[in-house]
Formats: structure tokens, C-alpha cells, sequence
């Protein structure tokens, strides 16, 4: 099967960059907070959140504005002022929806999309900053009888062990883009070695498909964990230097109309645009996922 990438990776070679550390902690308990996503407000600089809440950016954000977003926090503007600082997030009040409990009745399934893994010759993956891409599914009357989430499954493809990725849920806006999560805690979850398919199971989360429609999206993580590190051959001095990127890559697959398929770098949602180049030009990279409702 070919496979290739819509999202053209930009090859960094693994160098002394000036660099600036920072930490992210709850405002309330001062506990640091993993995985937060952090973009230099509309430019391609950005960084994930270790798990002990530090994160290391380029000088290049220095004394410019830092947005960072956190499922179950409030999205925050901040500037970046010096080394070390310490950026405070404060929780986002939730008002949960009543759960009916009913009693035990036979569990009925309703797969709302599907791939097929050989068809998926597309895909996306990251540069240097914490992409997001998520797909748009509109609701149908008929989820009536299968409200809730149960499995996602995604085609991903990595070159470790291990890497782990964060599914987030969101409502859109008046405008269609992402706007507020629909569940408010993380989801992480491994990703296996090579081409796989992962299914992540989220029934015990009783999450309900929204009447607005909702977007499965992926984030990545710029995390040590996730660096793949490699030989990249110098053309100019005809040998090699040490480079590395972040996994997974997730598959896709070519679709003459848009897709539903949004991305969310420089601090900004967008449509994907279609294909610029190739055979496949004017065609659109549509996010491979399959979907499953149940009661």
C-alpha cells in the first residue's frame, strides 16, 4: 500500500537552539498540568506541556503572546516575559448533564462511519508544534436510539513504542468551527509500532452525540516521549546529521469534496485546504476514523 503525507513535515536537524523553559500549574492547587497545548498567538511556534508541566520553547516567543488550552481549563492569553516563568490556568466550571440510569437491556451498536485501512493512502502528520486535526460529524436524527459514544477507531502509523496522543471531543460554533469540549478530561491514549489500526473505548464515559454535531480531533503531543530520532542525509556535506520528529503520523483518505476535516496550528481553526500538488491536486485529505454509537 502507498502512503503519503499531505502534511509535509518540516525535517528538524537536532541542534543548540536558544531556548526558553516555563511550567504550567493549576491556579487553585498550584499542581502542574500535562499536556497543555501552547502556540505563539498566529505563528507556527508551539510546544506541548511535559508531564511535570514544563515546556521548553524557542527565544523566538519571548515577550510575545502565549495561548494555552487544556481540556477541563480555560483557554489563556498570556506573554511570555522571561525564563522559568510560571503560567497559572484556572479550571473551567462544567455544568454536567443529568445521566438517566435505566436498567440492563441488550446493547445495540450503530457505526455512523467506517475506512478501510488499504484505501487510506493519505495522511497527516506534524512539523514542530502541536497540531490538532479533527473531523466534523453532522447529528442524524436516528442517534436517537444510540446517544452515546462507544468506540473510535484511527489508522496510525508510528516509528516507536509507545507514543501516546490525546482525543479531544468538541461542540462547534455558529461558524462550524471547534468551539467548547464536549467532555471535560483528557484522553490519552499508546499508540502501537508501524501501521495499526487503534480503537480507543470511551463507553464508560457516557458521552452523548450533541444535536449540534461534534468533532472527533487528535492532538499531538511535542513531547521527549514522542521524538523519533533518525539519520538525515546532508546534501551539502554529503553525509548525515542527527534530526528527529514526533509521532504518530494518522491516516487519511482522498475525497473529491471536502471532507469536514479542520486543523488547528498558529493558535487558529481552519478548513484544510485541498490538494495544491500532484495527482491528487483540487482533491481533499479526509481524516480516517470510524465512528460507533450505542444505547
Amino acid at each position: 500500500m502507498k502512503f503519503y503525507l499531505q502534511a509535509i513535515f518540516l525535517l528538524l536537524a537536532i541542534q543548540n537552539f536558544a531556548q526558553t523553559t516555563a511550567i504550567v500549574q493549576d491556579s487553585l492547587t498550584k499542581k502542574t498540568i500535562p499536556y497543555v497545548n501552547i502556540w505563539v498567538d498566529n505563528e507556527n511556534i508551539g510546544a506541548t506541556s511535559e508531564e511535570n508541566g514544563s515546556f521548553i520553547i524557542s527565544n523566538e516567543a519571548l515577550n510575545k503572546t502565549l495561548i494555552l488550552s487544556c481540556v477541563g481549563y480555560e483557554t489563556k492569553a498570556i506573554k511570555l516575559s522571561h525564563n522559568n516563568q510560571v503560567f497559572y490556568l484556572k479550571e473551567a466550571s462544567v455544568q454536567l448533564e443529568e445521566v438517566l440510569v435505566q436498567s440492563q437491556k441488550k446493547t445495540i451498536f450503530n457505526t455512523i462511519s467506517t475506512f478501510d485501512l488499504e484505501t487510506s493512502t493519505s495522511g497527516f502528520g506534524i512539523q514542530l508544534a502541536p497540531w490538532i486535526v479533527g473531523r466534523y460529524f453532522k447529528y442524524d436524527e436516528t442517534y436517537e436510539k444510540t446517544p452515546y459514544l462507544n468506540t473510535i477507531k484511527l489508522a496510525t502509523n508510528s516509528n516507536i513504542k509507545g507514543a501516546i496522543f490525546k482525543m479531544v471531543l468538541y461542540v462547534p460554533d455558529e461558524n462550524g468551527a471547534p468551539a467548547d469540549y464536549l467532555y471535560n478530561e483528557d484522553i490519552i491514549f499508546s499508540v502501537p509500532k508501524g501501521l495499526k489500526e487503534t480503537t480507543i473505548d470511551v463507553s464508560k464515559h457516557k458521552i452523548v452525540f450533541p444535536e449540534k454535531g461534534l468533532f472527533i480531533a487528535f492532538e499531538w503531543l511535542t513531547i521527549d516521549k514522542n521524538k523519533f530520532k533518525y539519520d538525515l542525509k546532508d546534501y551539502n556535506s554529503k553525509g548525515y546529521k542527527k534530526a528527529f520528529r514526533y509521532e504518530p503520523t494518522l491516516s487519511a483518505y482522498i475525497t473529491p469534496e471536502y471532507g469536514n476535516t479542520w486543523i488547528y496550528l498558529n493558535a487558529r481553526w481552519k478548513k484544510f485546504d485541498a490538494i495544491s500538488v500532484g495527482k491528487d491536486k483540487g482533491s481533499f485529505s479526509t481524516l480516517a476514523i470510524e465512528t460507533i454509537l450505542s444505547n
